[in-house]
């Protein structure tokens, strides 16, 4: 039996891209990057390194959820992470993932923590898989 083959799978649907100056803006408090619309679901969520965080040792990042503010991404050592965390969260651990089924849309945040004001030089990406049953195209 042949194997089954999407050419237009391309992973993660949606990213969100911060660099140092983005990085010192968002400052420690919770940084809306998206959401989950109403009924979707995020299967798979990711922090990656494009390039190294400094200076700083007490960096930390986390990705959730409205009310769960680490529920994709676990508090992780920003500064010290040298490519990937990949769905350490509470909310995707188990499958399908974290569902939204409410009828309103779930904000998605990040936010960091440590001495974020005197980064002067790095680039990450937080990657999302988010499916939206009601996104149906003819």
């Amino acid at each position: 039996m042949p194997q089954l083959t999407n050419n237009e799978s391309r992973g993660f649907t949606h990213y969100f891209r911060m660099t140092a100056t983005d990085l010192v803006a968002a400052g420690t408090s919770a940084k809306t990057i998206g959401v989950v619309p109403r009924g979707g679901i995020v299967t798979n969520a990711c922090v990656t390194v494009i390039s190294a965080v400094s200076p700083g040792s007490d960096l930390t990042i986390t990705v959730g959820v409205t009310g769960t503010a680490a529920g994709l991404v676990a508090s992780t050592d920003l500064d010290g992470l040298v490519a990937t965390a990949y769905n350490t969260g509470s909310l995707v651990d188990t499958e399908p993932g974290y569902v939204n089924n409410t009828t309103s849309p779930v904000n998605i945040i990040a936010t960091l923590g440590g001495t974020v004001s005197g980064i002067t030089a790095g680039e990450i990406v937080i990657g999302l898989t988010i499916l939206d049953p009601f996104a149906i195209t003819p």
